[in-house]
């Protein structure tokens, strides 16, 4: 069964039927041998990639995010590319550094006065940025709009973090300025006339008001947001040829509203579009979305791959849906981790023929590297959770609690060697922290203190015991795609990450009809590499034989590498959806 018919079917299911459901992918013959991958390794892979998008943003160039730049697009100052969408890059910025401020514990102080300015500029009637046409709105006023809805989430978070007053009363200024235009916006009449052919300045620019007003209802309880963001919600459709972004950004304020008040029907619709997007054909197969939905399927975004991975994580949260949680693991560890340049800027791959990412090209610093800073947060908080007065270990990657119950932190050499350590600095009696086991592994073994247990849920922990997760991994196989261009494809896996042929350790594979070579599928070899970089996936390279389509007689071999390791490379090739032959 392909996976995403698999996952997009799941919801149906008990909640345990659907851990166990999935069948296993077809294995090839070999397994990791973990014990050949002893590199020192960086033991925090995801950080050093929250650090290098951080330090992107605070100390990069081409451009720099200097204050008097970000506040280009509040003045709707001419030269610079997009300052037409009005505090979209201000409140990218604001929204990024005052969430990772939250959930890391660090410190900016830049971001103070970008605030300070910034709200310094609003208009009398609320909004930002140059005039807006009240009566006659165009392509620009529904851009103003969306960047001062992203605008709108930034002040929020910032509010969130310093609860300061008079951020807040700008805040509710813009949201009172939405209520005034709102008998308009939120029609059918401006949804027909901004249709998708619009794209960026389409009628999502509205519909992804709901986040701001989300949050605006969540800190003053006025129920005049809470009731203009649900009206607003019962206005997303998923449109052919229109942005995900907004539309994803759209879902994650309706989401938020269902949390600040508890309506089902909040839920129900995110799950109901959840399930609309797993049908659509247009999932990836990185486990990502594309820029703008069929049939203008052209290219990726870090965006909306950031919008994807923080709508399932939400989702998990939610509800408690397994699926939802792979569903955001196989897009962090590919799709995400893809994206992210060796510049730490998130931007576009273009998809190939057969409609893969095949060579990620345009850093999109206006969007998606603020946008890729941004996703980390979310990660950050989704490693480790409690509820029902258990704690529970979820992702397994890098990561730290700090709660009343525990203090512990997580260290990955995954990667590597396949494990994770868990080290307990301080936990109270009675506490128990349980594993998740993911679908990709075929078993979790662990040991507290070198001593094996057999259970997953650990109790009688105390300061100082380290806990050692091995997580069984191999390469599998699995159908590419659902689309006549992939039906007869094979990807593989190894583990949760997706593996790829790379133009650069593999000049030779990738000449003229490079689509059209055949992997042998039997007598795929580990690779004996060490890691060089935090980006490096050493225990899933694999070298296959593979049949030249330009001299068939003449068999060579290929390398398989994740396709998260393009982060530590410029761009170059991939290819990710083989024609394959069995040659057992």
């Amino acid at each position: 069964m392909n996976r995403r018919r698999f996952l997009a079917g799941s919801v149906a299911l008990p909640l345990v039927a659907r851990a166990t459901a999935i069948a296993e992918p077809a294995r090839f013959r070999e397994e990791a041998t973990h014990a050949d991958f002893t590199a020192p390794v960086s033991v925090e892979p995801m950080m050093e990639r929250y650090r290098l998008t951080r330090d992107r943003v605070l100390h990069g160039a081409g451009p720099a995010y200097t204050p008097d730049f970000l506040l280009e697009d509040i003045h709707a100052t001419p030269g610079r590319r997009f300052t037409e969408f009005s505090g979209d890059v201000s409140g990218r910025w604001i929204s990024s550094l005052a969430a990772a401020s939250a959930a890391y514990g660090e410190s900016f102080p830049t971001l103070d006065e970008v605030v300070r300015r910034t709200i310094a500029l609003q208009h009398p009637e609320g909004y930002f940025g140059k005039t807006f046409h009240f009566n006659d709105s165009d392509d620009k006023d529904m851009a103003l709009l969306w960047g001062n809805g992203r605008l709108l989430v930034g002040l929020m978070e910032y509010y969130a973090l310093k609860q300061d007053p008079t951020v807040l009363n700008s805040a509710k200024r813009l949201g009172d300025f939405l209520l005034r235009i709102s008998p308009r916006f939120n029609s059918k009449k401006m949804a027909d006339e901004f249709s998708a052919s619009h794209f960026a300045s389409s009628y999502i620019c509205w519909t992804q008001q709901t986040e701001g007003l989300a949050a605006l209802y969540a800190s003053t309880r006025d129920i005049r947001y809470r009731d203009l963001c649900a009206a607003i919600s019962t206005r997303i459709v998923l449109r052919p040829a229109d942005h995900v972004h907004g539309y994803l950004c759209s879902l994650r304020g309706t989401l938020d509203l269902y949390n600040a008040t508890g309506d089902g029907a909040h839920l129900q619709r995110v799950e109901a579009a959840w399930q609309e997007v797993m049908h659509s054909g247009d999932v990836l197969i990185t486990g990502g979305v594309p820029e703008a939905w069929s049939p203008k399927k052209m290219r990726t975004e870090g965006c909306a791959e950031c919008d994807w991975l923080r709508l399932n994580l939400a989702l998990w949260r939610a509800t408690g849906n397994l699926m939802y949680l792979h569903t955001a693991e196989q897009v962090l560890f590919n799709e995400v981790a893809m994206n992210q340049f060796c510049t730490g800027d998130f931007g576009h791959a273009r998809l190939n023929e057969l409609g893969t990412p095949g060579m990620v090209y345009v850093r999109a610093w206006w969007c998606c590297t603020l946008h890729g800073l941004r996703v980390f947060p979310d990660i950050y908080r989704s490693v480790f959770r409690t509820a029902n007065g258990q704690i529970f270990y979820d992702l397994p990657i890098d990561g730290r609690i700090k709660s009343t119950e525990i203090s512990a932190h997580a260290t990955s050499r995954l990667a590597s060697d396949g494990t994770v350590h868990i080290y307990i600095d301080r936990i109270s009696a009675g506490q128990t922290l349980t594993l998740r086991k993911p679908l990709w592994a075929h078993d979790l073994k662990v040991t507290v203190n070198s001593r094996a247990v057999s259970a997953r849920s650990i109790a009688d922990l105390k300061a100082g015991d380290v806990i050692i997760a091995t997580y069984g991994m191999t390469l599998r196989e699995d159908q590419a795609g659902e689309s006549q261009n992939l039906a007869h494809r094979k990807a593989f896996y190894f583990g949760p990450w997706l593996l790829g042929t790379q133009s650069q350790a593999n000049p030779e594979y990738f000449n003229e009809l490079y689509p059209e070579n055949i992997l042998i599928q039997s007598g795929a070899e580990t690779s004996r590499e060490k890691s060089r970089l935090p980006y490096d996936v050493p225990i899933a390279a694999k070298t296959v034989a593979y049949i030249p389509a330009e001299f068939p007689d003449q068999p060579s071999r290929v390398q398989l590498r994740a396709v998260a390791e393009q982060t530590a490379s410029l761009p170059m090739q991939w290819e990710m959806a083989f024609m394959v032959k069995n040659n057992s």
